[in-house]
């Protein structure tokens, strides 16, 4: 348990640069573009992170999973004929994304004014694709400093030229992109210069076979994740506007402030996971970790959803304000994919990753009807609505998948109780102003409320572990 503490914090760090950099960007971005411009910028990254999913193939959970069952050539091998599928799928779907980028602008904007920005964004996805793997690589490896200085570099880099393309050359559109590219080409370069050792550049049919079936069975899942990500920005624009899309996308931005811990808790969730596979007593682990988790992440969400205005006041033009409404409730949307990643562990750990996937595709389903629905009666808000409550739908239906495949004896009532202050919270402050002092308050009622909780949970977990 110590160990996972220390690589979540860790990671959180390198996470936590880089989440900042979308925090010193966004004051940047709402003072030279309009909320129309900011929609257009958030639905071209929509597209991005799309096709830049289709291009991995799942395979960065093949990695994880057999990275540690080999050693000297074979582990060489077995990173290689990953990074030559995912290099290969990439560079492929990239070229068609190039190509195809005037009748992208045109089926999503009417006008082939944005095609440009698509070229630019298909130049990103291998690019981003062989950065993620090796940084991947250096998590396995535990090189948590050269991790840092990846993050660091991308970082640093992405400010440098945002200032040259936006604020020195004044590129407009445009110019956020080819920063995007220009920081990613140096980052791609250093993590790759990393891990080189791992790579042969051989393939291996054998290895190639194991891989893809481990990953691909999962693949559908990865997409459906997408899906609900990112499905509600195209039907904003079916039944919206690009300023809504605007307005959203910087909700979007601030409620992303939970992901650091997300990818922090993701990212030092897998080693962690895999390694308790082995351990006899890991059901009791499991469960006893659990309230831990639910815990952090409710106190956070509730955190966030009472000082939301505050954070778009402090980062966003006026044009902007509108977008603390739904910082809560989206925050609370993201927090349940810590709570389904900690549930999930059936599927996993019995090698029967296809039902990640039904799991993701139901929860699709559930996606697609209720934003028609909550998009027409409730505008924005029913977008914030759709996805909490496809969320809610995602977490109970992959708990049952789960319990079903491998029993672990995870608390409802305690998952239910620490749930209610948190949605409570994120909902009412979705439709009224509350007083800055009255949320103070209640802040400190959160804060003493799951900070209560806590100690008993890890004093149990302790004397289990």
């Amino acid at each position: 348990m110590k160990d996972f503490f220390k690589a979540f914090l860790s990671f959180g760090l390198a996470t936590s640069i880089q989440k900042l950099l979308g925090f010193v960007i966004l004051p940047i971005y709402t003072r030279y573009f309009n909320k129309t411009e900011y929609g257009v910028i958030d639905m071209i990254g929509s597209v991005f992170a799309v096709v830049a999913i289709l291009g991995l193939l799942q395979l960065e959970t093949s990695l994880q999973r057999f990275f540690y069952e080999y050693k000297g050539l074979k582990r060489k091998l077995l990173v290689s004929n990953i990074y030559i599928w995912v290099a290969a799928c990439s560079v492929s779907i990239g070229l068609l994304i190039f190509f195809s980028a005037s009748f992208i602008s045109t089926k999503l904007f009417n006008t082939v004014q944005y095609s440009l920005l698509i070229k630019t964004i298909s130049i990103q996805v291998p690019l981003a694709n062989v950065n993620m793997l090796g940084l991947v690589l250096l998590r396995f490896e535990k090189k948590n400093v050269q991790f840092l200085i990846v993050i660091i570099t991308q970082v640093v880099f992405s400010l440098l030229f945002v200032y040259l393309f936006i604020i020195n050359l004044q590129l407009g559109l445009p110019g956020v992109f080819y920063a995007q590219v220009a920081s990613m080409i140096l980052s791609t370069a250093l993590v790759t210069f990393y891990v080189r050792h791992l790579l042969l550049f051989r393939l291996s049919k054998i290895l190639s076979y194991k891989n893809l079936k481990y990953a691909l069975p999962q693949f559908p899942a990865r997409v459906g994740s997408m899906i609900l990500d990112q499905a509600n920005r195209f039907f904003m624009l079916g039944f919206l506007t690009l300023g809504a899309i605007g307005i959203f996308s910087v909700s979007m931005k601030l409620a992303s402030v939970i992901q650091l811990v997300n990818t922090a808790f993701i990212l030092a969730w897998a080693p962690f996971m895999h390694a308790q596979f082995k351990n006899k007593n890991n059901k009791v682990v499991f469960s006893n970790v659990f309230p831990i988790v639910v815990s952090a992440t409710f106190c956070c969400v509730c955190l966030i959803s009472l000082f939301s205005k505050e954070m778009v006041r402090l980062l966003a033009t006026k044009e902007f304000y509108e977008a603390y409404k739904y910082v809560g409730g989206l925050t609370l949307f993201f927090s349940l994919y810590i709570i389904k990643e900690t549930i999930d562990i059936g599927p996993k750990i019995r090698e029967k990753t296809k039902y990640l996937s039904y799991t993701f595709l139901l929860s699709v389903v559930v996606n697609v009807i209720s934003l028609y629905i909550f998009i027409q009666l409730f505008q924005l808000s029913g977008v914030v609505f759709s996805m909490i409550i496809t969320n809610l739908f995602l977490v109970s239906i992959s708990w049952f998948v789960s319990n079903r495949l491998y029993y672990i004896p995870f608390n409802i009532r305690i998952f239910i109780i620490l749930l209610i202050p948190a949605l409570t919270i994120a909902i009412y402050t979705m439709y009224t102003e509350i007083p800055l002092m009255y949320r103070i308050i209640i802040a400190l009622s959160c804060l003493a409320f799951y900070g209560s909780l806590l100690p008993g949970f890890y004093k149990r977990l302790r004397s289990f572990s």
